[in-house]
């Protein structure tokens, strides 16, 4: 009669025993549910940007992760952002007045030197047109007056020039900035010109000559500069040949056309106007 009992026991126990287990199952669940919906209605909820042009670059780009410099390149901000600093000193539409000395540097038989005269107008940043004067003097070096006095060797051959007027078109690709000892930042152009004029020569004719150069201007403020400039000159002059015996006399003389440049080295002080008024 017990064992009957103790099994009937034992039975219902089975048959019971799924059933609690499964409701604990469900409220265990619910109530993690409601514990993961809590958290995630506090917490803050993350802005996009799906509208924005770095959000169209990366959207769907999983596989361009930045794991080095060179992926820099590639990031929206470096493509939408671009900085150009414009020139220091405005010259669209101005005219400049340049005054300065000069000194050519390549002949070895006369020191010439004297005083340069500029006149431009500016069309753009990069090109303009320009009129020039050098007025010049020339003495004959040390070594010439030896060469003539012991050796007898004539410098009447050679030519020089006395005086250049000529136009010339000037191009400015380039503009960037220095430093000065570290305590001042100076602004600059590079130009490149180039034109036809004439030269007065010590033959005393007027020849044809080619004129071409490149230099320097370096902004002080936005009307006055200095600048510096090498530019050199080609031209053809008719000298006269004497013809001398075995003694030395002179026995004739004959004309002959020959080719000279001039390589000189010009320094002085730029103004710019009228006032700028559009930077």
């Amino acid at each position: 009669m017990l064992n009957k009992k103790l099994f009937a026991f034992l039975l219902i126990s089975a048959m019971l025993t799924p059933g609690l287990s499964k409701a604990q199952d469900m409220g265990g669940g619910d109530d993690v549910d409601s514990i993961e919906s809590e958290v995630n209605r506090s917490a803050p909820k993350r802005q996009t940007i799906e509208n924005s042009a770095a959000a169209k670059n990366y959207a769907g780009d999983d596989e361009k992760n930045v794991t080095d410099f060179k992926g820099l390149a590639n990031l929206a901000p470096f493509q939408e952002i671009s900085i150009i600093q414009k020139r220091f000193m405005p010259k669209t539409g101005r005219f400049e007045l340049f005054g300065g000395g000069t000194i050519v540097t390549n002949d070895p038989f006369f020191n010439t030197m004297g005083g340069v005269l500029k006149a431009g107008y500016f069309l753009n940043e990069s090109w303009g047109v320009e009129l020039n004067y050098f007025g010049l003097t020339t003495a004959q070096r040390e070594s010439t007056r030896e060469l003539e006095s012991n050796n007898g060797v004539s410098t009447e051959s050679l030519a020089y020039p006395k005086s250049y007027i000529g136009a010339d078109i000037m191009w400015s690709p380039i503009y960037g900035k220095m430093t000065w000892f570290n305590n001042r930042i100076i602004p600059f152009d590079l130009y490149f010109s180039g034109g036809y004029g004439m030269t007065e020569t010590s033959t005393g004719e007027s020849s044809g000559t080619i004129h071409v150069a490149a230099g320097q201007i370096f902004s002080l403020t936005k009307s006055v500069a200095f600048r510096w400039d090498f530019s050199w000159n080609f031209y053809n002059a008719n000298v006269t040949i004497k013809e001398k015996d075995g003694s030395g006399n002179v026995i004739g003389s004959h004309k002959s056309n020959n080719s000279f440049n001039n390589l000189f080295l010009t320094v002085g002080v730029s103004w710019f106007f009228p006032e700028a008024t559009y930077r």
